[in-house]
């Protein structure tokens, strides 16, 4: 959740800056952000009317920002409110909320750019994801869309892709027989807020045997020390749900290290999916 840093005192800067926040949670930020004047004087009761939800929602807010009770945070808020009365006043500030979105996409994206050692964590997790003889790719919840994108892509040069976007016994026993078939590696997709069944699941791809590679948020540490590979993004926060720049970058640069790693096959077969879709006629001219 974006905040002008300018003026908000680092306790509060920083605690909204890296809560991991629900929608409703944001919802309240916005709110406090936006009215900071009013919301550091006002109870949680009065917050909770103007943002439409419910009172212990705010009081479950401030202690997601690590406040021991709302006091706590209401006091954190009179402190910035009355920096702000002794700061210079901006003289045109329209940032929008878009506005902000992007610019802290932007900066996501300029800091995975200059990470030291992501190219040849790429590349080497390309390298390994192709050679594996089918390739489980796991995605549940917000992180079903970036597993099927990325199996759909994946498929024109990997013959063997499939995405389980379920958390059950059948998913386990897909991973288990993969694994019997010779599989060796699995990728998967797990964003805010990281599901159990998602976790559950690479836990039991490495106990049936599969090496296994995570895209996540630089901030995901559930299963940092049991992942064999865990590429890190910053995600943006400034808007109601996460956006996914960096993520999106870090996916289609995967794909592009599996094709580069058996650049003959994966010619291959995108010419093979071209005459096949020009003989089904799949696109308009």
């Amino acid at each position: 959740m974006a905040t002008d840093a300018a003026t908000a005192p680092d306790d509060v800067h920083e605690r909204l800056a890296s809560a991991r926040l629900s929608p409703a949670q944001r919802r309240i930020a916005r709110y406090v952000i936006d009215h900071r004047d009013a919301a550091a004087f006002s109870t949680s009761e009065s917050i909770a009317q103007q943002v439409g939800v419910s009172q212990p929602s705010v009081s479950r807010f401030a202690a997601a920002l690590g406040y021991a009770r709302f006091s706590d945070f209401k006091r954190a808020l009179q402190t910035w409110a009355r920096a702000e009365l002794s700061a210079p006043t901006p003289s045109d500030d329209t940032t929008s909320p878009l506005a902000g979105a992007i610019a802290a996409e932007i900066s996501n994206l300029q800091w995975l750019s200059q990470s030291p050692s992501l190219g040849d964590q790429v590349s080497r997790v390309g390298r390994a994801l192709m050679s594996s003889t089918s390739l489980p790719v796991i995605g549940l919840r917000i992180s079903r869309s970036f597993a099927q994108h990325f199996a759909y892509l994946g498929a024109k040069v990997h013959p063997g892709i499939s995405v389980i976007d379920h958390g059950d016994s059948q998913a386990k026993e897909a991973l288990s027989r993969a694994a019997a078939d010779g599989a060796t590696w699995c990728l998967a997709f797990i964003l805010p807020r990281y599901p159990r069944e998602a976790c559950e699941l690479v836990r039991h791809a490495r106990g049936a045997g599969l090496r296994v590679a995570v895209l996540s948020d630089e901030s995901f540490a559930t299963l940092a020390h049991e992942t064999d590979e865990l590429i890190g993004v910053r995600l943006g926060s400034g808007l109601l749900f996460d956006t996914t720049a960096a993520m999106n970058i870090a996916s289609a640069a995967l794909l592009h290290a599996m094709a580069d790693s058996r650049p003959g096959r994966s010619q291959e077969r995108l010419e093979l999916f071209e005459r096949y879709a020009a003989e089904l006629a799949v696109f308009e001219d």
